[in-house]
């Protein structure tokens, strides 16, 4: 017996003897009572974590920071910082997790300086997205109109609100100019009286879409209210890109694509995406309208033009203040093969166009690079060769002979400091000619570029054999040597073999990454093999292997 009478259960805790009678009150007693201790205990946890809470880093965390976590936040859209609606949703349930993240979120002015508008964003959207992009503050704003559908992650009920067939060959029954998606949305609006925008990105269905557009900002400055300076005068930067629709076979409609070029706003960056022709019209007599005094403020240009024809040759006289240029064939074998006898074609080899203050030069989906021949740069400082792949491998009239011209003719051989070459097959002798005499190089990147890495790297070793006294050696200016998406089969041992040669005399970064297709069927090395070889041999190159994007 216990002291307080009742019957002592101590020995049936420490055995498989049933209880008596007697017992089974007793036991069902302390059950109850541990219950009650261990949900009282559980309270105190409970509180125990609050109290804790308090004093977590987390809360001290300043909200600045917490509004730069915040920016790493996604989606972004087409390598833009403009939120779609999946974005804009993650960020509205960010603040609403609780005040500090809310108070967070608001001062981040970077998190609200970016919006993508879609067809579904009519005139009664104009409020609700001067309301975001206010939240920018100060900083510049930017707006991308998404024209092409409505993949935003936004249902729609109407089938024909999914994207605008204005100028569509599939457009039955024909639609009238008033029911162009484009015209109808909040963008003429919010650029005619909205706040001061600083980059547009305008991506229409069509350049039927476009002239519609512009009427519909026409039509709304004879509006007496409308303000003297509207945000589309005042843009800093506009990308006007054009899908590639099938358009309906219009002998027309060429001359209405370029008519649209010549209103175009006065702007230091702009971008213009040309629909590739596809034989639906003829583009060699056609004019690009761009004006003139727009080419001469420009300081960032970049087009997309397959069309045949010195399109190109007659705008970049005009560009004498461009910095970055960039020019994409979209897989046009060579624009200019057609009219390769034309005056200006002839004018330019004998006598080069002269832009004084190209630094940047990049070309994307091209063929050839003869139009280099017509062209010097004497300020670049960085050249960025996007080629569209050959399967049977580049030629030296294809990249090496008009690369190697326009270096020594422009004459910055040792001043170039960048060089990519991008989605090529070529022979190492031709790349070799190219690179080895670009003395003052920081950065060089192959990126998906097939090439015969042994001899490649072994005709650097040559070279560098032959100098004497250890002047003039390959890759001493070097900072950062990229070579990414390896393809099929290629293994770095070429390149790692050639820094142990060169011991401590190379210092730079290097940069790999291998299609991720091939790395599971092929050994390659790993990280760690390429850093412990190169830690052995004292070179100073810092190695990392990413994943190929």
């Amino acid at each position: 017996m216990s002291e307080d009478g009742t019957p002592s259960i101590s020995y049936l805790l420490d055995s498989n003897t049933p209880p008596k009678p007697i017992e089974i009150p007793v036991v069902e007693g302390r059950i109850y009572d541990l219950v009650d201790k261990i949900s009282e205990l559980r309270k105190l946890e409970m509180e125990l974590e609050r109290h804790r809470a308090i004093l977590s880093p987390v809360r001290r965390v300043p909200r600045e920071v917490l509004g730069h976590v915040f920016t790493f936040l996604r989606p972004y859209e087409h390598e833009e910082k403009v939120r779609n609606a999946v974005g804009r949703t993650d960020l509205l349930r960010l603040s609403r997790v609780c005040k500090l993240w809310r108070d967070a979120a608001l001062v981040t002015h970077e998190l609200w300086a970016g919006l993508q508008l879609n067809p579904r964003h009519s005139f009664e959207s104009l409020k609700s997205v001067e309301t975001w992009l206010s939240q920018a503050g100060s900083l510049p704003q930017r707006v991308q109109y998404q024209g092409w559908n409505s993949r935003d992650g936004e249902a729609s009920t109407n089938l024909s609100r999914q994207s605008c067939i204005c100028g569509s060959s599939n457009a039955w029954p024909r639609l009238e100019p008033a029911s162009c998606l484009l015209a109808a949305s909040v963008l003429p609006q919010l650029l005619t009286n909205g706040s001061r925008l600083d980059h547009l990105t305008l991506m229409c269905a069509n350049t039927v879409c476009f002239g519609h557009f512009l009427d519909a900002m026409d039509t709304l400055r004879q509006d007496p209210t409308t303000p003297g300076s509207r945000p589309w005068d005042t843009l800093r930067s506009l990308s006007v890109k054009f899908r590639n629709t099938i358009l309906l076979p219009d002998p027309q409609l060429g001359h209405i694509i370029v008519s649209h070029l010549e209103r175009l706003p006065i702007v230091e960056s702009l971008e213009v995406h040309l629909p590739s022709s596809s034989s639906v019209f003829e583009t060699s007599h056609l004019e690009l309208n761009i004006l003139p005094n727009l080419l001469e403020r420009l300081t960032t240009f970049e087009i997309y033009c397959s069309w045949a024809g010195p399109h190109l040759l007659k705008l970049l006289p005009h560009c004498s203040n461009v910095e970055t240029l960039t020019i994409n064939y979209g897989n046009g074998a060579n624009p200019l093969w057609s009219v390769i006898d034309h005056p200006l074609v002839r004018h330019y080899r004998a006598s080069p166009l002269v832009l004084p203050k190209l630094r940047t030069l990049r070309t994307r989906m091209i063929r050839h690079t003869d139009f280099l021949y017509l062209l010097e740069a004497p300020q670049l400082v960085n050249l960025d060769i996007g080629m569209f792949s050959h399967e049977n491998g580049l030629n030296a009239y294809d990249l090496s002979f008009p690369v190697t011209s326009f270096l020594v003719r422009s004459g910055f051989t040792q001043s170039l400091r960048t060089f990519q070459l991008r989605a090529c097959f070529i022979d190492e002798e031709h790349l070799f000619s190219i690179i080895s005499n670009l003395t003052g190089l920081t950065t060089l990147t192959l990126d998906n570029v097939k090439v015969e890495m042994d001899r490649l790297w072994k005709m650097f070793k040559d070279r560098d054999a032959a100098v004497q006294q250890g002047h003039d050696l390959s890759f001493s200016n070097l900072e950062k040597l990229e070579i990414l998406q390896l393809p099929h089969g290629c293994q770095l041992e070429p390149i790692v073999d050639y820094i142990k040669e060169r011991g401590p005399s190379l210092k730079f970064q290097l940069i790999t990454s291998y299609k991720i297709p091939e790395i599971r069927e092929h050994r390659v090395l790993s990280e760690e093999d390429v850093r412990q070889t190169l830690q052995f041999s004292l070179s100073g190159v810092r190695a990392s292997i990413v994943p190929s994007v």
